[in-house]
């Protein structure tokens, strides 16, 4: 997943909204979100075929958590797959107990990444570069890409924090729709990878979803394939069928003042 928009505990009856793009090459088999077993409980997450791992997922705990990949010059395949990491985050019972795990991790062990995780209180991203680096993220908009988190030097991360504060500043019911355009964008010119929604030969964007979780109540939306070409699908029941009333419980936090 190359794009990942987060309105935490920024919004009226949501202490999180998501929206991410998934970015793999087209012939990488995955599945989409169902309710699955996760190390600790029931999880619902996407899968990816190839190595088992998954690049989101939320557990009953309201522990939700993410990843995208960062650049490296060389990729070593006999390192553990980072979409395992997305499950080990999600055994953990609050944000803050999964980035004190992940903080802890060896160095050496994983190609580069970042992994966000938040829940009705909290939110980290984890920035991996040989080893872990975690830190707290304040209540806002967060945009997690390729770079590292929030990095306005980089002009696709800068565009969608921009165009993320303006939905998150809207009203609520338009902030569903509002990420789904941002997800759907074409903005790149001569550079497909600068756009949100990516096409580029056997390369792109493979699926787009969007989900709440807060005190309106659950939404999960999923679209199987580029979003500007597909359309977005509702799992919301998957959410239910969690069992929690975590998804729906946490204050959240007053829009903040223009």
């Amino acid at each position: 997943m190359c794009t990942l928009v987060a309105l935490h505990r920024c919004t009226p009856g949501a202490f999180l909204w998501i929206a991410a793009n998934r970015d793999e090459y087209l012939d990488r088999a995955s599945e989409g979100p169902a309710l699955r077993h996760g190390r600790a409980g029931a999880i619902v997450a996407p899968l990816d075929r190839r190595a088992g791992g998954t690049w989101w997922g939320v557990n009953a705990d309201g522990v939700f958590a993410a990843l995208t990949n960062r650049p490296t010059r060389e990729l070593d395949a006999t390192r553990r797959s980072r979409g395992q990491l997305v499950l080990d985050a999600l055994a953990a019972p609050t944000a803050r107990a999964a980035a004190t795990s992940l903080a802890g991790l060896g160095r050496d062990l994983y190609n580069p990444f970042n992994l966000f995780v938040a829940d009705a209180r909290e939110a980290y991203a984890v920035v991996y570069e040989d080893g872990p680096h975690a830190q707290a993220l304040e209540p806002g908009v967060q945009v997690i890409g390729n770079a590292d988190p929030n990095a306005r030097e980089v002009a696709k991360i800068a565009r969608t924090l921009d165009r993320a504060e303006l939905v998150a500043a809207g009203p609520p019911e338009r902030i569903a729709d509002g990420l789904a355009e941002i997800c759907r964008g074409h903005e790149a010119g001569d550079d497909p990878l600068a756009s949100t929604c990516v096409h580029r030969g056997g390369y792109g964007t493979l699926s787009s979803t969007l989900l709440r979780l807060g005190p309106d109540g659950p939404l999960l939306q999923h679209a199987d394939g580029p979003p500007c070409a597909n359309p977005y699908e509702d799992f919301t029941p998957l959410l239910f069928q969690l069992g929690s009333d975590a998804l729906a419980a946490g204050e959240t936090a007053a829009r903040k003042a223009s």
